[in-house]
Order: structure tokens, then sequence, then C-alpha cells
């Protein structure tokens, strides 16, 4: 069971990479039995090939080629590694929402009982630059195969403290797929869970974030 929100383009690009990954062809549109390069072919798609519901998130099909090409989050890869993978790829919120079937709640919308108390994005923003000692415009500028911790827990803090729609947060941040927000918060929690020192971190930066100024 996937998140399709916030994991569907990552398992999608887990897919398209595995040939590159076993050595069988150098990029992802050569292997002959993957559909990678139907993707980049609109008028060539095959009737029984649906696209649409993953080439929404992308401004053209070059930025789609583009982000498979950027290769996997090291959080995905461990997904896939564990000898016994959980039966759910997702947060723990849509975890929640399949136990809870009869409750119909758009996991996306704005808490408005938080509204009043919770810290602006600029706020946080602010505060993250300042204590990782960077500038906020370094937040927001994605680096082609580069880490950028400060950033994907930029959109983690955003997404936990000012309530705003995952597409939203992906505008702010200028990247093309919300999916790639929903992974950056994915792997920002798999680390806390596994990290107690980067967890307290975390938590001291939050506390910052809520603190008014």
């Amino acid at each position: 069971m996937v998140d399709k929100d916030n994991y569907l383009a990552q398992v999608l690009r887990y897919i398209h990479l595995n040939p590159v990954d076993a050595g069988l062809v150098r990029e992802p549109h050569a292997y002959l039995w993957s559909s990678h390069r139907w993707y980049l072919r609109a008028k060539d798609i095959p009737r029984w090939l649906r696209v649409d519901e993953v080439m929404a998130d992308f401004r053209n099909t070059a930025r789609f080629d583009e982000f498979v090409l950027e290769g996997n989050e090291e959080a995905l890869e461990n997904f896939y590694k564990k000898e016994r993978q959980s039966p759910v790829l997702g947060s723990d919120e849509f975890r929640e929402r399949l136990g809870e079937e009869s409750i119909r709640i758009d996991r996306e919308h704005v808490r408005y009982e938080r509204v009043a108390v919770r810290p602006s994005v600029d706020q946080v923003l602010r505060t993250l630059a300042r204590m990782y000692g960077v500038k906020k415009e370094d937040l927001l500028a994605g680096r082609r195969g580069r880490g950028n911790e400060p950033r994907k827990l930029g959109m983690y803090l955003v997404k936990e403290l000012c309530d705003l729609k995952l597409r939203e947060i992906a505008e702010r941040f200028g990247t093309g797929s919300y999916g790639a927000v929903g992974w950056a918060c994915h792997g920002i929690t798999a680390k806390m869970n596994s990290d107690a020192k980067f967890r307290d971190h975390v938590a001291s930066i939050r506390q910052n974030c809520q603190q008014k100024t």
C-alpha cells in the first residue's frame, strides 16, 4: 500500500532505475522492458500505460527524466533493502487513515485549531538558517546531486508547524514535485527514529521556531 501523494513518484523512480542499478543498461530509457522511454515520448504512449497521475507533478517530460536521473533517496533504498518490509509505504497519518476508514479527513487540510499559534513559514526558515549558519535562500534552492539536510528539514518543519499543503510547500521550495516534499519529510522522520542526537537537534529547532520573535 503506497501513499501516492508522498511516494508514488519516488517508487516509480526506484523501479525505473532498477535496470541501471543492476548494471543492465546505463540509462533507464535504454532498458527494453521498462516503460521509462514512454514517459519521455508522450505521443507514442501505449493505451494501456497510465502516466497522467505521475506526470501531473512535473512541468514537462524533461523535468521527469531529470528527477529519475537524480537517483533514489537513501531512505527509500533502505526501505526496499529490509528483509521484512512493511506492507505500507506512507506517513504515520496515512497509516492511521488506513485503520480508520470510517473517518473521512483530508490529511492536507489546514488544521484550523492551530492557526492562531503556528509560526509563519518565514519564521521557520529564518530560525533554521540561523541555527545551521546558512542563508535562507540556500534552503529554498535545491542542489542537484548533493544532500541538503537543512533544506529537507525545512520542508519537514514547514509541513509540521505551518500546516501547508504539499503542493504549497513544493512551490515555496521550488521543486517540481510535491512527492519530493513528502519523501524529504519521510527521510527526516526515518533519521529521527534511528538517531537520538538528531532527534534532539530537531526538537531544539522546533522549539526555537515556535518562539515569538
